[in-house]
């Protein structure tokens, strides 16, 4: 396989000759097997067909018989003489001959009396006894009435039996019965024009017991075969190379079975075989040929563009393909002449792009230094206030140093308890600014105050309630809740702000609720916590709102449970 890879020409042979002999061979087998196929479909219609047809003659014969019987059973004359001994013998044949007239040519009538044949229309002598406790005329004494169908077990050999149709026509202490008797002799002479030379058929009772064997079928093999498939639990023909079809005809439990050759031999279908060989070789033939040809036509731009694309690899980005064709490989070319410009461009672009944020890197730490200065001037802030007797500026100093400590701090992440601190921090603030018009409630249990959140996500939800919340209260309250919700599939954080004002507008609740950005550009901060703890968690999480009956609003915050900061791209191995 890798000296295939090593070279374009054999790679292209190897796929020419591939294809090409998937090609023809699966054409080949399916051609064949197709053929197959609609021979069997057509031999087996006329298999079915020849079937029906001697099935037909059975049927035939096998309903006149049962009429014989039929009207034997309700002639007063046969009755008479078998129940009073009644009329003579001449009036009893006469009778017998004309009601079995339509079956005379392939039947023979017999009448007994128990165990003895007292009444014949056969040429011969009357029939052997049959055994009057079992076989047919025990079955249609327990049958009362109705037509048995069983071989004769006094001349029952391998290859078949005279078949016996009987009825009970008198009963009593000693029995009557007509029985209707068709001699294999003649079921096979009625049967044999009508099947084929290379053809076999069967005529069994439903114990697979035969009548008749004719044609192929007299060996008995097929016949052996069906009783050991269907004695294992298998299909009737599983395992056998000819076609066997077996019906049963009518409601009489006798089975006629027709046995037929495959429609195509196995010398045909290895001379199919054996004509697809020799294809599959002359299109290797015709591979070789035409691989070498397609091969020197398209080694010579394909080399080119691999001159191209190593001093590419060099680190040369002027490398550029040339090539004098209008096909694929010139477009190949052109493609690759404008992914090395635009490389180049792109590596320009990065490089002033590190150069830039370099600066921006600076300048960060330089602007770290100022903050030092704003904690030392709002320190002394403070102490000028209480010295001076002025808690409300003591207050407003200490309360702002504590936020900016915390805007500022390099850390994106800060334990619950520190938010919470910054969220009194700026209602300290608030209180002086809006005359005590509101007071803070934090009902916050400690479990939950190690939970690691983004800094300053509360404060904007904070600031949203006294500002539009308590514009219109003179006595307003705000109460801060933290829960950890654990009870589903998610370990979830859920921090709300209920304030008791005037209740947000359906439009923002409705903005809010449906991450609306275009509604919330005017509300900077709702949508600023929103969007940070989306990008940091995902669309399943952020701000909720709602109205509760009472008046007011309530803001809840869901984040995910964790006591841990998020790890950084860089310490997540992540480029």
């Amino acid at each position: 396989m890798g000296i295939i890879r090593q070279s374009f020409k054999r790679q292209l042979f190897a796929i020419f000759l591939t294809v090409t002999l998937i090609l023809v061979i699966i054409g080949g087998v399916f051609t064949i097997q197709g053929f197959q196929a609609r021979l069997k479909y057509d031999y087996e219609k006329k298999d079915i067909e020849q079937n029906t047809a001697i099935n037909s003659l059975l049927q035939r014969d096998i309903e006149l018989s049962e009429e014989t019987l039929d009207l034997i059973s309700k002639s007063d004359i046969i009755k008479n003489a078998l129940t009073q001994s009644k009329n003579s013998s001449l009036t009893i044949y006469s009778e017998l001959y004309n009601v079995s007239r339509r079956i005379r040519d392939f039947a023979t009538v017999d009448i007994y009396q128990g165990d003895r044949c007292v009444f014949s229309t056969s040429a011969r002598s009357l029939s052997n006894k049959l055994p009057l406790y079992y076989s047919v005329l025990e079955e249609a004494k327990n049958s009362k009435g109705e037509v048995i169908y069983a071989l004769d077990p006094t001349e029952s050999t391998k290859t078949g039996a005279d078949l016996l149709i009987a009825k009970q026509i008198v009963e009593g202490n000693v029995p009557a019965f007509a029985i209707v008797r068709i001699e294999q002799t003649e079921i096979e002479n009625r049967l044999r024009s009508n099947i084929n030379a290379k053809d076999g058929f069967m005529l069994t009772d439903q114990f697979l017991r035969p009548f008749c064997l004719i044609g192929t079928a007299e060996n008995g093999s097929e016949l052996k075969s069906i009783r050991r498939n269907l004695f294992d639990g298998q299909a009737y023909n599983y395992n056998i190379e000819n076609n066997v079809y077996m019906n049963e005809i009518g409601k009489t439990g006798l089975l006629s079975i027709y046995v037929t050759p495959p429609a195509l031999g196995e010398s045909a279908v290895k001379v199919g075989y054996q004509i697809l060989t020799l294809e599959a070789l002359f299109s290797v033939i015709v591979c070789l040929l035409v691989a070498s040809r397609l091969s020197a036509y398209f080694s010579k731009p394909i080399n080119t563009m691999a001159s191209g694309m190593k001093r590419f690899r060099k680190g040369d980005f002027d490398a550029k393909i040339e090539l004098s064709r209008e096909d694929e490989f010139e477009q190949l070319a052109v493609g690759f002449n404008k992914m090395t410009s635009q490389l180049k461009q792109t590596m320009e672009e990065r490089v002033e792009a590190e150069r830039t944020i370099n600066e921006t890197r600076i300048e960060m730490m330089q602007a770290q230094l100022n903050p030092h200065f704003l904690y030392n001037t709002l320190d002394t802030i403070k102490w000028v206030a209480k010295a001076n007797h002025v808690p409300e500026v003591a207050t407003m100093a200490a309360s702002l140093a504590g936020i900016l400590r915390t805007s500022i701090s390099e850390r994106q992440f800060c334990p619950l308890s520190k938010e919470l601190e910054l969220v009194q921090n700026y209602c300290e603030i608030q209180k002086i600014r809006f005359d005590d018009k509101f007071d803070l409630t934090i009902d916050v249990p400690t479990e939950v105050m190690d939970a690691v959140i983004p800094k300053l996500i509360l404060q904007p939800i904070v600031e949203n309630a006294i500002i539009h919340g308590m514009d219109e209260t003179e006595n307003g309250h705000i109460y801060v809740a933290a829960c950890r919700d654990n009870s589903g599939e998610k370990d979830l954080l859920k921090i709300s702000v209920q304030d008791d004002g005037k209740g947000i507008s359906d439009e923002m609740m409705l903005a809010l609720n449906n991450d609306d950005v275009e509604t919330l550009k005017g509300h900077l901060g709702l949508n600023n916590v929103n969007t940070i703890i989306r990008l940091y968690y995902g669309k399943e999480y952020g701000v909720m709102a709602f109205r509760p009956s009472q008046g007011g609003t309530v803001m809840i915050i869901t984040l995910p449970y964790s006591e841990k900061e998020p790890k950084k791209k860089e310490e997540r191995g992540e480029q």
